[in-house]
């Protein structure tokens, strides 16, 4: 089931965009009106760390690289939902597809494919449980 995880890449990128352009305005304008101060450092910083994230969502967005987390739902809680891990840790993603977000249950073991940096949930797929057999006539 796709999660449509380029669309929320091409959202989140033309978001920091847009506080990226900001970040460079404000901090020209406070260092050509007023002499070097903490307040130029710190839009400084907050330039760079824009601009950093938007290095990254363009990597995601330009590769295919992706993540495999295999794990139990443990919760569904709105459009987030709970995955115990198979190494046991607790994590939270938001699904933002409601068709996928109704086909999906509290019990139910799941594969999803992750965006290798932002770690954007790309596909979600539902695996049948460890250990047990595929169809109920084998178990006979």
């Amino acid at each position: 089931m796709n999660l449509n995880g380029n669309k929320w890449l091409i959202l989140q990128l033309s978001l920091n965009g847009i506080l990226l352009f900001l970040s460079i305005v404000v901090f020209a304008l406070h260092h050509a009106r007023f002499t070097p101060s903490s307040f130029g450092f710190l839009y400084f910083l907050a330039v760079l760390g824009f601009a950093g994230v938007f290095v990254a969502l363009i990597v995601d967005l330009m590769t295919s690289a992706t993540r495999q987390v295999h794990g139990q739902i443990v919760h569904k809680e709105g459009r987030t939902i709970h995955i115990s891990r198979t190494d046991g840790k607790l994590r939270k993603y938001k699904v933002t597809v409601p068709e996928v977000l109704q086909r999906l249950e509290k019990g139910q073991f799941v594969t999803m494919s992750l965006s290798k940096l932002a770690q954007i949930p790309q596909s979600i797929h539902i695996v049948d449980p460890p250990g047990e057999p595929e169809n109920w006539l084998e178990a006979r």
